[in-house]
């Protein structure tokens, strides 16, 4: 439910976030990056192509814009709900995901 100074709600919030990390999860795994592990997360934005096959380059570009609009979406989560709930949203998302995905992207820390 949302409030009057809110332009969406926390299921609206979970739902785009959820839509956005299954996405970055899906070319993580084409790309076989783990990015879960330390410093891994970094080495994406910072455009680090090693990380990559050469025949995923494609797949790389958009799991590193996936990541930008991830952060740019929790700024704004949090903006909107306030600290606390917007952690609570990702927390919900991140389990879920982690359901489904297992160890697939490293060892969540």
């Amino acid at each position: 439910m949302r409030t009057p100074n809110q332009r969406h709600s926390h299921e609206e919030w979970e739902h785009t976030t959820e839509e956005v990390d299954l996405k970055i999860v899906q070319l993580a795994v084409m790309c076989n990056i783990r990015l879960l592990e330390p410093g891994v997360i970094n080495r994406v934005l910072d455009n680090d192509t090693s990380l990559c096959h050469s025949d995923h380059q494609g797949a790389f570009e958009q799991l590193r814009g996936m990541v930008f609009l991830h952060y740019e979406i929790q700024k704004r989560l949090a903006g909107e709900l306030g600290a606390a709930d917007a952690a609570e949203v990702v927390a919900r998302v991140r389990q879920h995901l982690l359901v489904r995905v297992g160890t697939q992207l490293g060892t969540p820390r």
